[in-house]
């Protein structure tokens, strides 16, 4: 694993693309799909942006979509989990707080749908692609069985505390 899960620095996203489901732990930025959103609220605000159409920082993706959503999953391929890594951490209780180990965002190409379920007031499912849908809420119930790294001998770890 490259990127350790900490709280609002790197974070835990599953991503859902081709009927496929992925686990990425990398830095919270990357995953405002829309930076042109982004950045248009910020100067709305007031902010000054120096380079308001560099995108460098994200591989040069301004908006990640399903138009862009390959070339993407391929720049941030390095920083792809699976379920026994993070189970491992849970288990092995390799992290600072449980906080760190809870998923963060579900991003769905196949039906153009973020959802956030992340703490802090990023407030990423205003910066969804057009023809995208994005939602602040739970979506633990949503992930497949077969992906949740958190149920360890059939006991949810984050319930039970550990």
């Amino acid at each position: 694993m490259l990127n350790k899960p900490q709280y609002a620095e790197n974070i835990i996203v599953l991503v859902k693309y081709n009927e496929n489901y992925k686990w990425f732990v990398t830095d919270k930025e990357i995953w405002f799909l829309d930076l042109k959103k982004l950045i248009s609220s910020y100067r709305e605000k007031g902010f000054e942006i120096p380079n308001p159409d560099d995108f460098s920082e994200r591989f040069g993706i301004a908006v990640v979509n399903e138009d862009t959503v390959e070339a993407f999953l391929q720049e941030v391929s390095e920083f792809e989990v699976n379920n026994e890594e993070l189970r491992k951490m849970l288990v092995q209780k390799t992290y600072n707080d449980v906080t760190d180990m809870l998923p963060s965002l579900y991003v769905d190409f196949d039906d153009k749908k973020l959802i956030s379920f992340y703490p802090e007031p990023a407030s990423y499912e205003f910066y969804v692609p057009e023809g995208w849908r994005g939602e602040y809420e739970q979506f633990i119930e949503l992930i497949p069985k077969d992906y949740c790294y958190w149920i360890v001998n059939g006991e949810n770890l984050f319930v039970k505390g550990e």
